[in-house]
């Protein structure tokens, strides 16, 4: 039953049973009724607020593992280009001839190594940075789907301790109701600090792996080596 089911259906329950208690005319009766409402009441605000969360913390959690995928689609591209790099020089030294060989040029292609090999170490370190806000948003939503089922069942007592006009179901379903409080409580506070924890490290290994990709664009070396590249070449098309 959904949160919206569940209110409308305890809110014509209680219409039923204030209906019922004018009749009786027992003054223990009504006092009991207008319990019962107000707790049927606060239930449905807990209820409600529980249903928001479980959407909230669904949200979260989808848009932590599309992030998480991005920063996965950056390591990945880091590392196929340090494995080419390393199948390339591996060619050029089987093949090398110390009298033709320059040296220089297999000394850029280490460079380049080094260099794909410390973006994608740094680009790995940023998706795993991903996995604690994830793993809190996941657990959150269990929590939370928990508190909501607390408050649609103690909706439903409250409902039957209304009609029954019954002590016992009444105190039941306030139970209910404290039980889905402390587990909203508990698990905001608890995945506040997770996410706030993951959210610094994604920051701070983000930022770390732009500041790689920054300092290892083209360098003067490379722009020579291009521009060497176009003397020697270029005129002969």
């Amino acid at each position: 039953m959904g949160a919206s089911e569940s209110l409308e259906h305890a809110h014509h329950i209680a219409h039923s049973g204030h209906a019922e208690g004018h009749g009786s005319g027992g003054h223990d009766d009504h006092a009991l009724s207008r319990r019962v409402g107000i707790t049927m009441a606060i239930l449905g605000v807990v209820l409600a607020f529980s249903a928001a969360r479980v959407g909230a913390a669904r949200t979260e959690l989808v848009q932590g593992l599309v992030d998480q995928q991005h920063a996965h689609a950056k390591y990945t591209a880091q590392d196929i280009k340090h494995r080419v790099a390393v199948l390339t020089l591996q060619q050029l030294h089987a093949e090398a001839d110390p009298t033709r060989t320059n040296g220089k040029d297999m000394m850029l292609i280490v460079q380049n190594i080094e260099r794909y090999d410390g973006e994608a170490a740094a680009a790995e370190k940023w998706v795993d940075a991903y996995d604690g806000g994830i793993e809190a948003h996941g657990k959150a939503q269990e929590d939370y789907e928990l508190a909501q089922l607390a408050a649609e069942i103690g909706l439903v007592i409250a409902s039957i301790a209304l009609l029954l006009r019954r002590r016992a179901p009444w105190i039941f379903s306030i139970v209910l109701g404290v039980t889905a409080l402390g587990i909203l409580v508990a698990t905001y506070l608890h995945t506040s600090g997770a996410v706030h924890a993951s959210e610094k490290l994604v920051e701070e290994t983000e930022k770390h792996y732009e500041e790689l990709r920054a300092a290892n664009k083209t360098t003067d070396v490379d722009k020579a080596f291009i521009e060497e590249i176009k003397r020697d070449y270029g005129a002969k098309k």
